[in-house]
């Protein structure tokens, strides 16, 4: 069986996902062809090598074409430097799109330096949006914590969250600064017209959309606003888009079976943002792990390592936590972040093969099966929680129609999950039903290896879900190819399962 597995050993984020498939070996020029079928511009995308601890990994960068500002920048207690100063300094290439440097990386010559920190001072603070003065460095976006630091999360009083200005390199974005461009925003509804107007599969966008849902459903829980006003900047908007939709799009080309990741390491300590001290992990971060049943830990390390676009990354994609399965390695890709750490500030992928049903047949441990009756909650709720359930990582879930005491009718609801989840899992049913208890009983589950291929009929290209066990093979057209061919050709859907039949009986 075709397996990926994420080695987490660092954290995750948006662009060292990326990186990290474009170095297993995901074609980067069909990549950046997929992207284009978006329709957004206003950025541009850097791709280099980076070594982290002596590791060489992939770095992507999105890059954010700043639009000319209208005003000028104010600052607090100081005079605006003159022409002849600004050009005095060399131009900085730390991708801040500043005429200078004021990051501190860049090292300039010993004549600019009483110019270089005068302009550090100088520049300390500038006006926000609603014209009040917050740090410039390290602009804190609850859509990507330390990640995409172009990125601003706006809700409807636009009001954005910012790193500290000393501390100048971040975990695993960007370092994009931006002036006021006063740009429109963007909610959930807007981006996913974006992502269902483009030309992308229909595959990719909805591991997009389930990806994007995972942080809006985040941002709209802490702070305390139904999710249709949560809004995205739409500087940020674009970054975010391009790391979700390219994760997507990784994920389409390599079509891995199966995706097991491992625990996940979230940092510690605080980071500074508009309102003050807030501690790692983020608060929309913590959201995202807790509904998508991430197990997570700490590692002694004080920085950010995981950030909200990361966890909704791979709470969409892990099916299961744990340590890399036995497997045979085909390829190892690495995706480097931005920090300098004790550990390299990687996250690493692992493509292969796991032994297949054929080579070892006896049935998988370590799977519960919980079941709960209810009989006092509607079913449009439970149907609800049966969503809930699976897309944080259920196997199966299910309801069975009962009697309890009283002759009074209700539903047994059953979910089927790898132990390390029923925890999780157990949480969503307690907070959206009426239940108390939850029974559990460990069961032995034996699953046929799954495999997906490209069948070609009159209605188009329809991927098929190959199962196998032994010698045993079966064939199942995806039902949302199926019925997008249908609809496409204006066809019932039952021809379109004909098509895939005679196909394979050729």
């Amino acid at each position: 069986m075709k397996t990926l597995y994420m080695d987490c050993f660092s954290g995750i984020s948006g662009n060292m996902t990326i990186g990290a498939f474009l170095d297993l070996g995901v074609d980067k020029e069909l990549l950046l062809r997929e992207l284009e079928k978006l329709h957004v511009d206003g950025y541009r995308i850097e791709i280099n090598k980076k070594q982290k601890n002596g590791i060489t990994g992939t770095y992507f960068d999105v890059i954010l074409e700043e639009a000319p500002s209208s005003h000028q920048e104010e600052v607090p207690g100081a005079d605006q430097e003159s022409d002849a100063e600004q050009k005095a300094l060399p131009r900085c290439t730390c991708k801040h799109h500043r005429a200078y440097c004021i990051c501190g990386k860049n090292k300039l010559s010993d004549k600019y330096g009483r110019k270089k920190k005068k302009h550090k001072e100088k520049h300390k603070y500038h006006l926000s949006h609603d014209g009040k003065h917050s740090h410039t460095e390290e602009v804190y976006s609850l859509l990507g914590h330390g990640e995409a630091h172009h990125d601003h999360t706006h809700d409807d009083h636009h009001e954005h969250h910012e790193h500290d200005l000393h501390e100048h390199e971040h975990e695993h974005g960007h370092k994009h600064i931006h002036g006021h461009t006063h740009a429109p925003h963007r909610n959930l509804q807007d981006i996913t017209e974006i992502i269902d107007g483009s030309e992308l599969s229909d595959r990719v966008k909805q591991l997009s959309k389930k990806m994007f849902s995972y942080v809006a459903e985040a941002e709209a829980k802490v702070h305390g606003k139904p999710i249709e006003k949560v809004h995205f900047h739409e500087v940020g908007a674009i970054d975010s888009i391009i790391d979700i939709v390219g994760t997507a799009i990784c994920v389409d080309s390599l079509n891995p079976s199966r995706i097991v990741a491992s625990p996940l390491p979230v940092g510690s300590g605080f980071v500074r943002c508009q309102h003050g001290l807030i501690p790692v992990p983020a608060p929309a971060t913590l959201e995202i792990i807790q509904k998508g049943g991430i197990p997570v830990y700490a590692n002694g390390i004080k920085k950010e390592l995981a950030t909200p676009t990361g966890a909704a990354i791979l709470a969409a994609l892990a099916g299961e936590y744990g340590p890399q399965p036995e497997m045979k390695v085909h390829a190892v890709g690495y995706g480097a972040g931005l920090y300098d750490l004790e550990i390299p500030n990687t996250l690493r992928l692992i493509l292969g093969e796991t032994i297949s049903a054929k080579e070892k047949p006896e049935p998988q441990s370590g799977v519960i099966l919980a079941e709960t009756n209810i009989d006092d909650t509607t079913g449009e709720v439970l149907g609800y929680v049966m969503g809930r359930l699976l897309d944080a990582g259920a196997l199966d879930v299910f309801f069975t129609p009962i009697y309890m005491k009283k002759c009074r009718p209700a539903v047994t609801l059953s979910f089927l999950c790898e132990a390390s989840l029923v925890q999780a899992l157990e949480q969503i049913v307690f907070e959206e039903t009426s239940t108390i208890g939850i029974r559990r009983i460990p069961v032995q589950r034996t699953a046929m290896d799954r495999v997906y291929e490209t069948a070609d009929t009159p209605y188009g290209k329809i991927r098929v879900k190959k199962v196998t066990y032994g010698g045993t093979v079966k064939r199942y057209g995806e039902f949302e190819d199926v019925k997008a061919a249908a609809e496409r050709h204006g066809v019932p859907i039952q021809k379109v399962y004909d098509a895939l039949k005679r196909n394979e009986a050729d």
